[in-house]
C-alpha cells in the first residue's frame, strides 16, 4: 500500500501541479495571457481541489479509497486533455482549474493522506513520508522534462503527456489499491488484534466507543464538529496555510521570477526542478514525527522556508538560486509530511478524514488567493519581491503558532487516551 500510494500520489499530482508554471511563458505568448491570469488559473485549480476535499472525504467513507482515486484520475485525464486543446483563458479555466482540479481533489491529496493513517500507527510518520515523496520524485523529473518538451515540441504535447499519466494512475488504482487492512486479512500496524478494530475477524468485537474510522466505514457521530471546535484544528490549519501559500506562489511564479532575474526558461525550469527534488529529503525527514513531537518538526520546517525565501528574493545567480530552492524544497517537504502526522496525532482515525477534508477545503479557499495576488502585484510593480517577503513573514508566524500546540483531549469523543490513535 505504501508503494501504491507513492505511485498514485506522485504520478497523479506532480505533472499537473508543476506543469502550469513551466508552461507559463509559452501560454502567455501563445494565448495572450497576463501573469495575473496565470496566477488566477493556478489559484482556481488549487481552490477547486480544496473545495472538493470534503466531498472526497464523504466518498472515501462511503465507497473507499480505490473507487475515489480511480474516478478522480479519469476526471483529471479528461480535464488535462481539454487543456491541450485550449485556445483561450476560459478554456484553461474549464479544463485545468475546474475539471482537472476536481479530478486531483478526488484522486491525490486526501487519499494519499488517508492511507498511512488507516493502515499504520507505529510507523505512521514513516509511511506518510514515503508516500508523499512520490510527488517530490516525479516533481523533480517533470520540470526539466517539460522544459525539453518545449524545446522539441510545445506545451500542447506536454499536456497530452500529463493526460496519459493520469490514465495510468487510474489503472494502478483499480488494480492495486485496497481500502483497509481487513480487505487482505490484516490489521493496522502497531495494534494487537484486540485493539485493531478493523481486523475483520468475527471473534473480535470493536471496542465500545472506539469510534475508529476506516475507509469505507462511518465516522463517529459529531467527530468533525468536535474537531472544528478545538483550537488545535485552527492553529494546525494556519500552520498548513503558512507552508502552502509560499509553495504555491513559487510554483506558479517562480519560473517567471527567475527569468526576471536573468535566467533562461530552460535554466529556470532546471532550478525549480531541484526545488521539488529537494522536497524529497524534507518529506522523508518528516519521519522524525515518529520520534519527537511533530508540531516541533513542522515549526522548524517553516522557519527554514522563511529564511530561504528571504534569499530567493534576489537570487540573480545560480550560486544563490540553487541553495535557495533546495532549502525551500526541504522546508516544504518536511512541513508537508508533518502536517499529516500532526492531524493524525491530534485527531486520530476518529476524526482524521473529516478534519483533513475541512482543512484542505479552507486551504483551498484561502490559498487560492496567493498566486493570483502575486501575479497582480507583479503586473503593477514588475517584481515579486514584496510577495516573497510577505510569504517569509507568514512562515515565521506559522512556526510560532504551532511550536507550543499540544494534542486535544479526545477521550470524551472516542474513548481513546490522549495522544493515542
Amino acid at each position: 500500500m505504501v508503494a501504491v500510494g507513492f505511485l498514485t500520489y506522485g504520478l497523479g499530482i506532480a505533472p499537473a501541479y508543476y506543469g502550469l508554471g513551466i508552461f507559463a511563458s509559452s501560454l502567455i505568448d501563445d494565448l495572450g495571457l497576463t501573469r495575473q491570469q496565470i496566477g488566477q488559473i493556478f489559484g482556481a485549480f488549487t481552490l477547486t481541489y480544496g473545495l472538493i476535499s470534503p466531498v472526497a472525504a464523504a466518498v472515501i467513507r462511503r465507497w473507499g479509497i480505490r473507487a475515489t482515486v480511480t474516478a478522480g484520475a479519469l476526471c483529471a485525464a479528461s480535464g488535462f486533455w481539454l487543456v491541450s486543446q485550449a485556445t483561450s483563458a476560459a478554456e484553461l479555466y474549464v479544463g485545468y482549474s475546474l475539471v482537472g482540479g476536481i479530478g486531483i481533489g478526488f484522486s491525490t491529496l486526501l487519499p494519499a493522506q488517508t492511507i498511512p493513517v488507516f493502515w499504520f500507527r507505529s510507523y505512521r510518520a514513516r509511511a506518510t513520508a514515503i508516500i508523499l515523496t512520490g510527488a517530490a520524485i516525479v516533481g523533480f523529473v517533470w520540470p526539466p522534462a517539460a522544459g525539453l518538451v518545449l524545446e522539441f515540441w510545445d506545451w500542447r504535447v506536454g499536456w497530452r503527456i500529463v493526460t496519459g499519466i493520469s490514465l495510468l494512475v487510474a489503472v494502478i488504482a483499480v488494480l492495486f489499491i485496497r481500502n483497509k487492512p481487513s480487505d487482505i486479512g490484516q490489521r493496522r500496524d502497531g495494534l494487537p488484534p484486540a485493539e485493531a478494530g478493523d481486523s475483520g475477524h468475527p471473534a473480535e468485537a470493536r471496542p465500545a466507543g472506539s469510534g475508529a474510522e476506516a475507509a469505507g466505514e462511518s465516522a463517529p457521530q459529531g467527530a468533525l464538529m468536535w474537531a472544528l471546535r478545538t483550537p488545535q484544528f485552527w492553529i494546525a490549519t494556519f500552520a498548513t496555510l503558512a507552508n502552502t501559500v509560499p509553495w504555491r506562489v513559487v510554483t506558479a511564479h517562480g519560473g517567471i521570477h527567475l527569468e526576471d532575474l536573468g535566467f533562461t526558461t530552460l535554466a529556470a525550469s532546471a532550478i525549480l526542478g531541484v526545488r521539488v527534488g529537494a522536497s524529497l529529503f524534507g518529506r522523508l525527514s518528516g519521519s522524525l514525527g515518529d520520534f519527537m513531537a511533530p508540531t516541533r518538526v513542522l515549526a522548524l520546517a517553516l522557519l527554514l522556508t522563511a529564511v530561504a525565501l528571504s534569499f530567493f528574493v534576489s537570487a540573480s545567480s545560480a550560486v544563490v538560486a540553487y541553495p535557495c530552492v533546495f532549502a525551500i524544497g526541504v522546508g516544504y517537504g518536511l512541513a508537508y509530511t508533518s502536517e499529516v502526522v500532526v492531524f493524525g496525532w491530534f485527531f486520530g482515525r476518529a476524526a482524521f478524514v473529516g478534519s483533513t477534508g475541512a482543512r484542505l477545503f479552507l486551504i483551498g479557499i484561502i490559498g487560492a488567493l496567493g498566486p493570483a495576488l502575486a501575479g497582480a502585484a507583479a503586473d503593477r510593480t514588475g517584481s515579486y519581491a514584496g510577495t516573497l517577503w510577505t510569504c517569509s513573514a507568514l512562515a515565521i508566524l506559522g512556526a510560532a503558532s504551532i511550536w507550543f500546540c499540544r494534542p486535544p483531549d479526545r477521550s470524551s469523543l472516542t474513548g481513546e487516551q490522549r495522544g493515542a490513535g
